[in-house]
């Protein structure tokens, strides 16, 4: 089990960084358009909700026994909250790569929203068997 801690720690700090500067970039870029700032705060929000999954499966690692099983896991509400911070951070960045194609053109915006839902859809898929809510 400390294993996936670490690993969803990793994860975690990685799409933090991306998201945060990514919102870095959308600074520059969007200055005279509102759905850049749209885009900009959602990609803030993303970041925020990836810090405390990081911190917390990586101090997790500390209190998690090797005996830890898959249904203890399950039953830990700190888990809970930490899978829905997550999938709360991967739905903020999402967003924000959707949002973000409205600056350019309507077509693009179009674009960059469809393949948002898609990826969001993709996301939830891959990630139903690992992450434990509720």
């Amino acid at each position: 089990m400390a294993e996936y801690y670490r690993q969803f720690a990793f994860v975690s700090s990685v799409l933090a960084g991306f998201a945060f500067a990514f919102y870095g970039t959308l600074l520059v870029a969007a200055r005279e358009h509102r759905a850049g700032a749209w885009a900009a705060f959602f990609a803030v929000a993303a970041s925020v909700a990836f810090l405390p999954v990081t911190l917390g499966t990586t101090f997790g690692v500390v209190r998690a026994p090797e005996e830890y099983t898959v249904s203890t896991l399950k039953s830990d509400p700190q888990n809970a909250l930490l899978s829905m911070l997550f999938l709360s951070g991967v739905i903020f960045l999402l967003a924000s790569f959707g949002i973000s194609g409205w600056m350019r053109s309507r077509g693009l915006g179009i674009a960059t929203t469809s393949l948002s839902l898609l990826g969001a859809l993709a996301a939830f898929a891959v990630l139903r068997p690992f992450l434990h809510v509720g």
